[in-house]
């Protein structure tokens, strides 16, 4: 057995998408990283049988699996739709002319929403946010072609029981919208507003074949992060079908007049029917995707990709079925890090997260997860444990306002950003001190998004850290207000009006009065539309001009984070030997 490097976790192979027909299960594989100036990480699609012998593979731009009552396979790659016929082993293709967003199956139709990408001119000013495109509902038919059903309304999920179609959408197509999106139904081809959550955040909607509707609500973070209670609607009644539970719901199906759950409990993963609460576990770790994890379920089996501190992720059946993938075969001479639950109480809170620690006095790093309504977790292989193959220990706090313990510890720090769940990471770290279970004077802080936040603000409330590298973080929250595609996330977490000289002052890292003595490491990626540079830029320049030790690494055609291959070994390279030179 060998340490893990940064060269094993670009050769994990993630799962992102998955379903189970009778005796097929089709597997979306993406690569953990994008080539040189790719616009996506390569993907392959790949049906398995029971016994996970392949059967069919092929790669692309994938996504949005689905099975037809006849067992064809559905998927999108880019602007086409694909049909696998999976008796002949054909495949039919079809551009759409649109970027397909999502598709499924619509009894013998398909329906799919996209948005069509701006033709190119001489003359190509715009009016801001007066010209983008809405991502519009289509529906192929194979005997009279592709028509557009929606008008004016922005889908971001939508979901068929092969009559009736349910959509999340808002009536404006920026990306800030999404927080303020509602349920409708498409009645008469037009849609009619179900639902408005309010200042919460809706995804994975579900609808029943007798017309009932499931998705999932809290206050999130990130579209496509989808955490919370369980909502449904039947018959126009409304109903918290998880209210007050200490667990957080990141998926749900209805199956054989059930609704099941996927439920996680401080990283602990289980399937829950939430009619007579039955639960199928499955066990300490993380489900696939990460951010979005989800399973599905047919004749008696359950799929799910799995992993934990043990293992690395693979498919896994259970049921009237069992068995295990070997994606991720070629990790297996990779050593297993230990990882434990660590709780501690914070201002009268429970609070938790996990160690990784294998030599008590090995150097700390703290990270912090971004969101913040996401969550650290043990895994086999990922972002953190790698860190343990150089010499490090990692201590991964789940602040309030993280998932694992219900939606009201995920909005707990509403109004607060950057307050009690910064001192709820410094609690923690004192608390693993106290133990004894780590003997380091050496303790250094990293994250990105959220986590480049609070990795930011740590120069400026406190100087227990030997050096900071902060990723893609907000140094002004009055300046990314303005520059942000997300300009409703920061009013809805910070609930502050941005032009009132009140927390967005409070709470910006560089409106702070404090000598900062941290030496900061800070990287961005140049096309960040959700962070803007700027917030760099501006925490640079602050730094510099008081003579502080900083240093900003900026990636080129990056975005929200790093993905081409050459640009993450940088990143992890400039961290470790960041981190050694401050010891």
């Amino acid at each position: 057995m060998r340490d893990q490097t940064v060269n094993d976790l670009l050769r994990l192979k993630n799962i992102a998408e998955l379903k189970i027909r009778k005796d097929m299960i089709a597997v979306v594989i993406r690569d953990n990283y994008k080539n040189y100036k790719s616009d996506y990480n390569k993907s392959y699609l790949n049906v398995y049988n029971l016994n996970f012998d392949l059967l069919f593979s092929y790669d692309g731009n994938i996504h949005s699996i689905d099975f037809s009552d006849d067992e064809r396979l559905l998927f999108a790659d880019g602007r086409y739709i694909n049909i696998l016929d999976t008796r002949k082993w054909t495949r039919l293709s079809v551009d759409t002319s649109v970027n397909v967003d999502a598709a499924r199956w619509h009894s013998g139709s398909v329906i799919f929403t996209g948005s069509k990408k701006p033709e190119e001119s001489e003359d190509d000013a715009y009016y801001f946010e007066e010209s983008d495109s809405y991502n519009d509902l289509f529906i192929m038919d194979f005997s009279h072609g592709i028509k557009k059903i929606t008008e004016d309304i922005n889908i971001w999920e939508f979901d068929t029981n092969g009559s009736d179609i349910v959509l999340i959408a808002s009536d404006k197509p920026q990306e800030s919208s999404w927080y303020k999106s509602s349920v409708y139904i498409i009645v008469n081809n037009r849609p009619v507003k179900l639902y408005d959550p309010g200042f919460r955040q809706i995804g994975k909607i579900r609808i029943s074949n007798d017309n009932k509707i499931a998705f999932l609500e809290s206050i999130m973070s990130d579209r496509g992060v989808v955490s919370g209670d369980v909502i449904l609607i039947d018959q126009n009644h409304v109903k918290n079908l998880t209210e007050n539970y200490d667990r957080t719901y990141s998926h749900v199906e209805f199956i054989n007049n059930s609704i099941y759950a996927l439920e996680n409990h401080m990283g602990n993963f289980s399937i829950r029917n939430l009619n007579n609460n039955e639960i199928m576990a499955i066990g300490s770790g993380i489900v696939y995707p990460v951010f979005s994890p989800m399973f599905s379920y047919d004749d008696g089996n359950f799929v799910y990709a799995f992993s934990d501190k043990n293992n690395p992720p693979e498919v896994i059946i259970s049921g009237r079925h069992s068995g295990r993938s070997s994606i991720n075969s070629s990790l297996l001479d990779l050593d297993a890090y230990p990882g434990q639950l660590i709780e501690w109480e914070s201002s009268g809170k429970r609070i938790y997260g996990f160690l990784r620690c294998r030599n008590k006095d090995d150097p700390l790093i703290v990270y912090i997860h971004g969101g913040p309504t996401s969550f650290s977790y043990l895994s086999f292989i990922d972002r953190t444990s790698v860190y343990l193959g150089y010499g490090f220990s990692v201590f991964m706090p789940n602040y309030r306002g993280s998932i694992g313990l219900g939606r009201e510890y995920a909005e707990s720090n509403i109004g607060d950003l950057g307050g009690m769940d910064f001192e709820d990471i410094i609690s923690g770290i004192r608390y693993i001190m106290d133990k004894k279970m780590v003997t380091t004077d050496r303790i250094y802080i990293t994250g990105g998004s959220y986590g480049g936040y609070i990795s930011a603000l740590a120069l400026f409330k406190s100087d227990i850290f030997k050096a900071s590298v902060s990723l893609f973080g907000i140094s002004d929250w009055f300046s990314f207000h303005g520059t942000s595609s997300l300009y409703e996330w920061d009013r809805i977490h910070m609930n502050d009006d941005p032009y009132a000289d009140g927390k967005y002052k409070y709470y910006s890292p560089i409106m702070m009065k404090h000598d900062v003595k941290t030496p900061v490491l800070l990287m961005h990626g140049i096309n960040d539309p959700y962070v803007p540079v700027g917030q760099y830029y501006q925490l640079y320049r602050y730094l510099k001009d008081h003579n502080k030790n900083v240093r900003l690494l900026l990636f080129p055609r990056e975005g929200h984070g790093f993905t081409e291959k050459e640009h993450i070994i940088r990143q992890y390279e400039e961290t470790i030997k960041f981190f050694n030179e401050y010891k």
